[in-house]
């Protein structure tokens, strides 16, 4: 059996520390804002549905009825003393389909401001046009 000298062998593992230490500290870095994922709501007895998939590149893919459409999103690290976070969304793409309450989707270019709050698991979240609870849709459910 051949042995590989001492030094070579540290030198080998030492080799790859500052790797494993830097892909640790871009983990550690770059936390996931809780609206990352998938989330749903059935509309109208659950004859329509409403997804939403915010991914951590800032970019959104949504469907609602007919309607597909990708947007870019904007949203605030904290919420507000209220609890909102501030969303804006830039669309990016759309199919020109109608949604679940019949409407068609602005046009590419278009910004829209919302208020999101969670549920205190994460699990849930409204959508609002104000920091306000008073004309909000929902709740959306996060998909596991």
């Amino acid at each position: 059996m051949k042995r590989l000298p001492t030094l070579t062998l540290v030198a080998g593992l030492l080799a790859g520390v500052p790797l494993l230490h830097a892909a640790g500290e871009k983990a550690a870095a770059a936390p996931s804002h809780p609206i990352v994922g998938t989330w749903t709501w059935a509309l109208f007895g659950g004859s329509c549905t409403e997804t939403l998939q915010y991914r951590a590149d800032k970019t959104v893919l949504g469907t609602s009825g007919q309607e597909v459409f990708e947007s870019r999103y904007d949203i605030a690290a904290t919420p507000d003393a209220q609890g909102f976070y501030k969303l804006v969304e830039t669309v990016v793409r759309q199919n020109d389909k109608k949604d679940c309450s019949g409407a068609t989707l602005d046009e590419p270019g278009e910004k829209t401001t919302r208020f999101i709050q969670f549920s205190p698991k994460q699990d849930q979240l409204l959508v609002c046009e104000a920091a306000t609870l008073k004309a909000c849709f929902g709740p959306l459910k996060r998909v596991p």
